[in-house]
């Protein structure tokens, strides 16, 4: 159960994304590769001034329960540029909650306290082009090294679908070790962006444009870095990556579910006042089950997204339950993103609301933090797994 200040949070946040943030969905700066960070600082700006700005990470610097957090990033997501606003957008978010947890007293002051204060905008370098048999979902096929130079580490390789790196400040890549000393592990480092070493060879046209600075295409040339800017140590990378990767996951669940909340109350409210054939669309059953369906829906996204953020809360990784829940949520939340265009009929593809863009960003989910065949064919190894044990 959330906490009564997580309530309180949420609340205040909610107030600030329906009444200061939602006016400028229209904002002629947001463009195909995102928001312009001319945009974001603005709206951040009236975060602060509103006391909403990182608000699931304390003043003491401590972080709000997975639960919690949970509560009001769904508050967030009310607007998809709320999650900008409040600095609670990926990959800042889980970026943040990785170097809280791995990072040293050095590394926090330099490259998480500029993230938290929302004065800088993060990357993570993991994924690399599918062309070239890169890592994907698979990151065993990392194709980027890094070896140690003296006292700096070398990496050189590709990445793609970089989020966000045009614009950032602060990068996190991952390499994999050339060095005898960790040989086939991965490297964790932070680096100041730009860098003349890391280029941005293009940004990706994607279905999504919710995000800012997109998603890049990137060569990295003998990029040198110190050793003091690895994140905890040689050839534990993949380890650090489950300290984010099932945290990230449920955040973007929260996020995007705040959107389909949105996105159903336009829906509802258009079929309530538009007419057709002699009475209210809501009337007529083809419409008012989609609306129905999609209530029962939200309110099961809601659950799932709980469970796994309790489990989280335990102190468990939470993978297996991650992975189940971004399944559903991202399926489910497209089916009702899928229901609200189809109620508004041409409106509904238009970009005059935000349930066209829900029906975009919805449908890149199903593939971003891993594709949904991905989880369940992971998910089906495990069953097969315990299956075996048992009958061992």
């Amino acid at each position: 159960m959330s906490s009564e200040r997580a309530s309180t949070i949420a609340n205040s946040v909610e107030t600030f994304v329906r009444e200061q943030v939602v006016p400028f969905e229209s904002d002629p700066r947001w463009g195909d590769h995102g928001p312009a960070d001319e945009l974001v600082q603005e709206l951040r700006g009236l975060a602060r001034e509103a006391g909403v700005l990182t608000p699931h990470i304390l003043e003491d610097g401590s972080h709000l329960t997975h639960t919690e957090t949970a509560k009001v990033l769904r508050a967030t997501g009310l607007s998809p540029l709320g999650t900008l606003a409040c600095n609670v957008m990926a990959p800042d978010e889980g970026n943040m909650y990785l170097l809280s947890q791995v990072g040293d007293a050095q590394i926090k002051e330099r490259f998480l306290a500029p993230l938290v204060s929302g004065e800088a905008r993060s990357a993570f370098f993991m994924t690399e082009p599918a062309s070239e048999g890169g890592a994907g979902s698979d990151p065993s096929m990392m194709q980027t090294t890094c070896r140690l130079d003296g006292n700096h580490w070398v990496v050189n390789g590709r990445k793609a679908f970089i989020t966000g790196a045009e614009g950032a400040k602060v990068g996190i890549v991952m390499a994999r070790s050339i060095d005898p000393s960790s040989e086939g592990g991965a490297c964790m480092f932070l680096v100041d962006l730009p860098d003349p070493a890391i280029q941005i060879d293009r940004v990706l046209d994607t279905i999504d444009n919710s995000m800012p600075g997109g998603h890049a295409v990137i060569t990295i040339n003998d990029l040198r870095i110190p050793v003091d800017q690895m994140l905890g140590e040689a050839g534990e990378g993949f380890k650090y990556a489950q300290v984010r990767l099932a945290p990230a996951r449920l955040t973007h669940c929260s996020r995007w579910l705040g959107l389909a909340i949105r996105a159903q109350e336009i829906a509802t409210d258009y079929a309530c006042r538009r007419q057709a054939f002699g009475k209210p669309l809501v009337d007529h059953e083809g419409v008012g089950f989609m609306l129905a369906q999609n209530k029962i829906d939200l309110q099961a996204c809601e659950l799932m997204i709980d469970w796994c953020a309790g489990v989280l809360d335990t102190g468990d990784l939470g993978t297996t339950e991650s992975s189940m829940a971004k399944t559903f949520v991202a399926e489910t939340l497209f089916q009702i993103a899928d229901r609200c265009v189809q109620c508004m009929g041409g409106t509904g593809v238009t970009g005059d609301s935000i349930v066209e863009l829900l029906f975009r960003e919805v449908r890149a989910f199903r593939i971003y933090d891993g594709p949904t065949e991905v989880h369940k064919w992971s998910l089906a190894k495990k069953i097969k797994r315990e299956w075996r044990d048992a009958n061992s």
